[in-house]
């Protein structure tokens, strides 16, 4: 007897997934960072060793910022979703937007149930870190790539001190002022850092509230070499149904890896007249990329030689995981 093929509406944790994404990930800079990882082609691009394909997309004058207007309009929406959560990330470092707590003192002032960010830490100082838990950011994620020997070689910036220091401030800080802002620190969990993982984790396990280590891949093929080894079974990737993309531009994309924002991974525009989230995620496009993958067939150019898949979450190893049962920050 043979198993009936699994219907792609089946993957969505719930009707309420189905009609808006759970996670909206906006990206606030394209191309604009202070650090040089070697796990990042952003990062590699300020170093001077990334390969030709992102130089390309990166060329001089590409780099931008989204405007306060675009992400207005995305966090209008997303604020009418008491399941949906906002996340700052992509493509650079979130807090050098030059308006990044206002930002997300404007989302949460439109409902929005949690904001997310990222950040590096190196201008996490403290007039920033003020501003950032008056503005009510719920959760800030520093990346920390490395502990005492190895951040240097892995981020390649020379602020280690710096880093390290403005995240246990903004510890005391948040602690000082009862703000319920959460406090993550991830590394990349990469080759080299493997000497100090132990060390990173009792050290920062003092300070942070959760200590997660991020699989080390290849930002859709940007990072030379294999990151990692692929099981022989492909399954669909959970970015088509638990979170929604959208570039500095306004443009939905069908991956997080859509950072070139070719006409195939574009699936609409939030300032197009008429245009919503809900309505473009809910298009027979959408459904058709979801039952593709669920057949596995994989056309999109970011899919077809992806070798990213194998991290993409679902479940207890899910972002929305890591926010409702270990941080206790609730939602859907």
């Amino acid at each position: 007897m043979t198993t009936p093929p699994i219907s792609a509406s089946a993957l969505f944790a719930t009707p309420e997934h189905e009609r808006f994404p759970v996670c909206v990930q906006v990206t606030l800079n394209h191309g604009i960072c202070d650090s040089h990882c070697i796990s990042c082609p952003i990062g590699r691009l300020n170093h001077g060793d990334a390969n030709e394909s992102v130089r390309a997309e990166f060329r001089l004058g590409s780099r931008r910022h989204m405007t306060f207007e675009v992400f207005a309009r995305v966090a209008d929406e997303v604020g009418r979703y008491p399941h949906a959560w906002l996340r700052l990330h992509a493509r650079g470092e979130p807090l050098l937007h030059p308006r990044f707590a206002e930002l997300v003192g404007y989302a949460k002032g439109a409902g929005v149930r949690l904001v997310q960010a990222f950040t590096d830490a190196i201008s996490l100082h403290e007039e920033k870190a003020r501003a950032i838990l008056e503005a009510g950011l719920d959760v800030l994620e520093c990346s920390i790539h490395g502990h005492t020997k190895t951040y240097e070689p892995l981020m390649r910036n020379g602020h280690y001190r710096q880093a390290r220091e403005n995240v246990i401030a903004f510890r005391r800080l948040r602690d000082q002022r009862h703000a319920p802002t959460k406090l993550v620190v991830s590394a990349v969990d990469q080759p080299l850092f493997q000497s100090e993982k132990a060390q990173h984790r009792a050290f920062w396990s003092e300070y942070a509230d959760e200590v997660i280590y991020r699989p080390y891949h290849s930002w859709g093929n940007r990072l030379d070499g294999l990151c990692g080894s692929l099981p022989e079974a492909r399954h669909a990737c959970s970015q088509l149904w638990n979170r929604c993309t959208i570039g500095p531009g306004g443009n939905v994309l069908a991956c997080f890896n859509s950072w070139s924002e070719c006409d195939e991974e574009v699936l609409g525009n939030v300032t197009e007249p008429g245009a919503t989230i809900a309505g473009i995620w809910q298009t027979a496009r959408y459904a058709r990329m979801r039952e593709e993958h669920v057949a596995g067939n994989y056309s999109l150019p970011c899919c077809a030689g992806c070798r990213d898949w194998v991290g993409s979450a679902w479940h207890q190893n899910s972002y929305e995981h890591l926010l409702q049962i270990k941080l206790g920050l609730g939602g859907s």
